[in-house]
């Protein structure tokens, strides 16, 4: 299973994909792109890198879902691309969805693909002062010891 997710504003655009092993396992991908590009453009690009990725793991069955409407009912034959740079991305869906046995596309609520939107918009952001790789760890307990709490009792009422 494939999903993705594209971005763009003022300050640069980005994808933010996750790829679903049969066996459950998660592979989770941001890229920025250093290009000006618009939303629709940008979630194109995610599109492509997922089948890209998809495609490098070996993938033969693809189950993609993405949360716009109109591009998912683009490569599905529904629409029409509108103008020549949205039917140069979707030639190149096409032709990247050819590399598969099965390639399904199913338009889903923003809401499903929540960690997809915040990593697109992640990438999207500049974040000169950021490393080009960004490592994420979790905190099992906080950093400062919990607070201890003691109670005391009166002998008569307060």
């Amino acid at each position: 299973m494939l999903f993705i997710d594209g971005a763009s504003n003022d300050k640069g655009s980005g994808v933010g994909l996750e790829l679903v092993s049969p066996n459950k396992k998660e592979f989770t991908y941001t890229i920025r792109l250093d290009f000006k590009s618009t939303n629709n453009e940008a979630e194109y690009e995610a599109f492509l890198a997922g089948l890209r990725i998809a495609n490098k793991f070996g993938a033969q069955h693809v189950k993609a879902h993405i949360d716009s409407m109109l591009r998912a009912s683009q490569v599905n034959g529904l629409y029409e691309a509108n103008d020549e740079v949205m039917s140069s991305y979707l030639d190149q869906v096409r032709q990247l969805i050819q590399k598969f046995k099965l390639c399904k596309v199913k338009h889903i609520k923003r809401s499903e693909i929540k960690s997809e939107d915040a990593l697109s918009k992640l990438a999207a952001t500049s974040f000169d002062p950021l490393a080009k790789e960004v490592r994420v760890e979790t905190l099992a307990e906080p950093s400062v010891p919990p607070r201890q709490v003691h109670i005391t009792q009166t002998p008569e009422e307060s």
